[in-house]
């Protein structure tokens, strides 16, 4: 990739993320909602631990008291074959397990402009930049159930959005 090629996908890479964060709402530790995180220098075998700690810091305070629950409602649900391009909408439209099809439903569907939801997820997580995507189901086994995307971007940044509803 030439120099002008990599301001090029930098450029448009940014203006997904923005859009991303404009539907889903900034890095947070609020316990309860959506947020968008990035994280520089994610490997391809630390995926799975920078997801993990995304989704600890969306939870915040009350991870502590109750780190063994959030961690078993942690798992890896999906994982974009290399070369794929389904597109993210499909892919979290294909989950099987009805909470988490609950979750999917919240996230884009019942959002007051469910198609610029579908267009910042396409910008952010379907796009060439994209290296590495996986879904994991989050929650406490209990009341709370979510969902994370995670991706790895060809300049080995990462992208994470972490929502989790009651």
């Amino acid at each position: 990739m030439t120099d002008d090629q990599s301001r090029v996908t930098a450029g448009i890479c940014a203006d997904a993320i923005a859009a991303l964060i404009a539907v889903y709402g900034p890095a947070a530790s609020t316990g309860l909602g959506s947020a968008v995180f990035q994280q520089d220098a994610v490997a391809a075998e630390s995926l799975e631990t920078a997801a993990l700690a995304q989704y600890r810091q969306l939870v915040g305070a009350t991870w502590e008291a109750r780190e063994a629950e959030w961690r078993a409602g942690f798992r890896e649900i999906y994982r974009r074959p290399h070369g794929e391009t389904r597109g993210i909408d499909v892919e979290l439209h294909a989950l099987k397990e009805p909470a988490l099809r609950g979750v999917v439903t919240a996230m884009i569907d019942d959002l007051e402009d469910p198609a610029g939801a579908r267009a910042a997820l396409a910008a952010a997580f379907d796009g060439p930049t994209v290296a590495d995507l996986r879904l994991y189901a989050l929650g406490d086994g209990g009341q709370l159930a979510g969902v994370e995307v995670a991706a790895r971007l060809a300049d080995d940044r990462g992208l994470f959005l972490v929502l989790l509803l009651d």
